[in-house]
């Protein structure tokens, strides 16, 4: 206990006994008077009763001090539960002062646990010193002022520092500091992560805004009635408007055009309204928790309409409602025209600019639907123009190009701008004239198409004359739909061919008979294969040499149940235009090579066989191994085998063919080039791709008896293939004087019903031994004349 609660103490127990003595000394006398004791004997009682008082203070003051010290006791240890548990550090801080009374340092009075490990120092270390050296205060800062000023205001003080000692672990603190006697009582919180939370939180928002500014597109946001509450400067630019326009004082729906929203509320609800649908439109994905996304037609504030791409999000609380919206949009002009250009290049021919082959056949289809709606025509017309390949071939594809830019100008110059011109193919032009009325009207402007193309096109300083087939049909007249408008009119396109050219041709009822009949005919030809109905005939040829057969030409035929014997002439093209000449011409390869080797065996005779091989057949990429194993299955000597193509083959992708071509002569095949004449083949070709025969056809050998150009032809193409040591074979001799003709001009080989007609493979042995016998007698006659002749003159009696 201190000193002065100590004199008090025993300055008040001097007060008790003194005020004790006239007590008893009154108590002595009164007990003197009435029992008559003498004055030493009252002074005993009265000292007793002093001593009794006494007594009885002592114990009472005993009691009431033990009640206190455990009440102290109790307080004290709940104090420390309190502070030992508490999640801040705490301590006490006495004041230490001068003379002057003046606040000179505090010392530490107490710290709790959580201060010994923020100050990373034992209690022990920190009891009963000086605050400025213990730890990094110092007297002269403004945080000592500040600690002083609340011991004489006692007004207490709570602030958050930052703290860069490195014995103090924590970045940051929150200080309460109150007033305790002449002293403080100090809470420290440790706030550091929640300071780096705030400031991680501070830089997101600093970087959000500043993405939100910076954004390269529009962003604008809006409360849930559609006002705008904010936007970029993309958003500015975009619109036109400045913040300070919009912001707070328009809706949304101020951007965009009232008629476009109006419209698509209104498929919404008939009903609806402008005010009251308008920002819905806009949000209807959005609301329920999507992206709504969207191309609209944004206003400017200048008025000018810009297309955009606007995508709509909502914003929600913790809690999930919707509390505002934001739109994000760019500009899609750019994209828009990219679209339509790239839409154009799929919809359009490149060269002409005119539609394509996809956009044909949409456009063909609404004029049809719109005519059977409205109840008129439809017109379509099929162009080709005739003999392009052969300009093409001399002129070069740029001028063939040329060509075909000018006829699809003239074709577009002679319609209407409601009509469509199309390109779909090389030189195939389609027309579609919708609101037709009569057929006077068609036969009007097919004769029109033809003679616009007709006139001469100048390209690179040559006059071409172009003419053009054109095949028509009509809706609803003879067709029901699109589709066999556009392939009916395309099969009158070859009728105007095949009766000449440069005419028009409207289909009719007898071209819808032939065309029920094709029909027919190509659905028989899918299964033929299937059905075992084609077969191979073979065709000898002939030596005009020494008369002896020398091979075989391998000729396709179709037998069908119904139908009949159909020609190769019907067949065989329907074959290549629906593709069914690839695995028609694989059997027929296969078949050739196999059945050519059987009859060399059993004839004995090293024949040579040949096989035609079409278009569509050499564009397989596998034609080689085709080749292959063919020979190796069938085990027909390669030399034995000789391949008959088109001279106009040769004319496309020639480095395809030269590679095709040489790979099937490394097998040791021979090539031999069918109905030389007809097409546009050089020498030069002849040369490149090492031709071993020509075939001339059978067109010039029927007029070179009675037409001096056709014989000059044949004579020219003989003399040259010998020059070229190339051997010639005619095909098609049909009479007595052709054969003469032919050996006259030296003529290697020849064949030709005059000689023998095709057979099936039970009759070919029969054929050959029946001509070789013929050949064996008239060699036994007497024959003036040289071997040629007697040759000549037995090949003449077959």
């Amino acid at each position: 206990m201190k000193a002065s609660a100590f004199d008090s103490q025993r300055s008040w127990v001097w007060k008790m006994i003194l005020s004790a003595v006239p007590i008893s000394v009154a108590l002595g006398q009164l007990w003197r008077f009435n029992h008559g004791a003498n004055l030493a004997a009252v002074i005993t009682v009265s000292l007793g009763v002093v001593c009794l008082m006494l007594a009885t203070y002592a114990l009472w003051h005993e009691h009431e001090r033990a009640a206190k010290l455990k009440g102290a006791q109790e307080a004290h240890s709940q104090f420390l539960a309190a502070t030992e548990t508490s999640l801040d550090a705490f301590c006490i801080l006495e004041c230490l002062r001068n003379d002057a009374r003046e606040i000179v340092d505090f010392r530490i009075v107490y710290v709790n646990a959580n201060a010994e490990r923020l100050a990373g120092r034992p209690r022990s270390d920190l009891v009963g010193q000086m605050l400025c050296t213990a730890t990094p205060m110092e007297a002269t800062r403004p945080m000592f002022a500040r600690f002083c000023r609340v011991v004489e205001s006692g007004e207490p003080l709570n602030e958050e520092f930052p703290v860069g000692h490195p014995t103090i672990r924590a970045t940051w603190l929150q200080s309460q500091v109150v007033k305790l006697g002449d002293g403080l009582a100090l809470t420290f919180s440790d706030i550091s992560e929640a300071k780096a939370t705030q400031e991680r939180y501070a830089h997101l928002a600093e970087f959000t805004d500043s993405v939100f500014q910076n954004a390269p597109f529009s962003i604008v946001a809006t409360d849930t009635n559609g006002m705008i509450t904010a936007m970029n400067v993309a958003a500015e630019k975009l619109t036109g408007y400045s913040r300070e326009e919009l912001v707070g004082k328009a809706p949304l729906t101020r951007l965009h055009d009232e008629r476009e929203l109006l419209g698509k509320a209104v498929s919404i609800d008939a009903a609806a309204t402008l005010d009251k649908y308008g920002f819905q439109v806009l949000t209807a994905g959005a609301t329920v928790g999507g992206t709504e996304e969207q191309e609209w037609t944004l206003i400017r504030r200048d008025g000018g309409r810009t297309p955009i791409n606007l995508a709509m999000r909502a914003v929600t609380s913790d809690t999930g409602e919707v509390s505002g919206f934001v739109s994000i949009a760019f500009d899609v002009s750019e994209r828009r025209q990219m679209l339509d250009y790239v839409t154009h290049l799929a919809t359009h021919d490149q060269l002409t600019g005119l539609a394509g082959r996809a956009l044909l056949q949409d456009k063909t289809v609404q004029a049809v639907e719109l005519a059977r709606r409205y109840g008129t025509k439809v017109a379509v017309f099929v162009i080709d123009l005739d003999h392009f390949k052969r300009m093409n071939d001399s002129l070069g594809h740029a001028g063939g190009d040329q060509l075909l830019i000018e006829a699809a100008r003239r074709l577009s110059r002679s319609v209407r701008s409601t009509d469509i011109v199309a390109r779909v193919g090389g030189d195939e032009f389609v027309v579609v004239m919708p609101d037709i009325t009569s057929v006077a009207d068609v036969e009007q402007c097919a004769a029109n198409l033809v003679a616009k193309l007709a006139p001469e096109i100048s390209i690179e300083d040559h006059l071409v004359r172009v003419t053009a087939s054109v095949g028509v049909c009509i809706f609803p007249d003879f067709a029901s739909d699109a589709k066999h408008l556009l392939k009916r009119a395309d099969s009158a396109m070859y009728a105007a061919k095949e009766n000449g050219r440069n005419q028009h041709q409207i289909f009719s009822e007898s071209m819808l008979k032939e065309t029920a009949e094709r029909l027919t005919m190509e659905h028989a030809l899918r299964h033929a294969l299937a059905n075992g109905e084609l077969s191979m005939h073979y065709q000898p040829q002939i030596s005009l040499t020494t008369g002896a057969i020398t091979g075989m030409e391998a000729l396709l035929r179709w037998t069908h149940p119904k139908l009949g014997n159909i020609p190769p002439a019907q067949f065989v093209p329907l074959a290549e235009e629906t593709g069914l000449i690839v695995p028609i011409g694989e059997w027929a390869f296969m078949a050739a090579c196999c059945e050519g080797k059987a009859l060399q065996d059993e004839l004995g005779a090293d024949l040579t066989v040949s096989v035609n091989l079409s278009p569509r057949q050499f564009q397989q990429k596998n034609l080689v191994h085709i080749v292959e194993n063919s020979l190796a299955k069938s085990g027909l000597p390669p030399e034995r085998l000789q391949i008959e193509i088109t001279e106009n083959m040769l004319m496309v992708s020639s480095e395809n063919i030269l590679d095709k071509l040489q790979k099937i002569r490394e097998l040791g095949v021979r090539i031999s080039i069918d109905d030389f004449g007809t097409g546009f083949c050089s020498f030069s070709y002849l040369l490149e791709y090492q031709v071993d025969r020509l075939k001339i056809d059978q067109s010039f050998v029927k007029k070179a008896e009675t037409d001096a150009n056709a014989a000059a032809v044949v004579r020219t193409i003989i003399a040259m293939s010998h020059g070229l040591n190339i051997k010639v074979v005619a095909e098609g001799v049909e009479t007595d004087e052709q054969l003469r003709f032919l050996m006259r001009r030296k003529c290697d080989e020849a064949q030709g019903n005059y000689i023998a007609v095709p057979v099936a493979r039970s009759e070919f042995c029969d054929v050959v031994r029946k001509y070789n016998k013929n050949v064996l007698v008239r060699l036994a006659e007497p024959v003036n004349g040289s071997g040629r002749e007697i040759a000549r003159g037995l090949i003449a009696q077959q």
